[in-house]
């Protein structure tokens, strides 16, 4: 799984726990769920009829949500190793 984790070339400071991991590989799926959606709208469209829309609007809604819970994460995890020895905690 080692391509999987060169798909999002963000060094990590602190060592990726489970939690962190997990939020990392539900941003790329949820990142290549929406692309496959766009890409292959219209038989979604035809499968879906009108429901199509806020599937894909829910599922975009989604990418954008997980991927900001995840950076946050990380910026967090990422100051807490980088300053885990000084009183400097941003």
């Amino acid at each position: 799984m080692s391509w999987l984790s060169d798909m999002m070339p963000v060094p990590l400071a602190a060592p990726e726990t489970a939690g962190l991991r997990r939020a990392r590989y539900l941003t790329m799926v949820s990142c290549v769920l929406v692309a496959t959606f766009v890409l292959f709208f219209e038989p979604l469209h035809a499968a879906l009829g009108s429901f199509a829309l806020p599937v894909l609007v829910a599922a975009a809604t989604y990418s954008i949500v997980q991927s900001w819970l995840w950076i946050e994460a990380k910026n967090a995890a990422d100051d807490a190793w980088l300053y885990r020895e000084s009183d400097d905690v941003a």
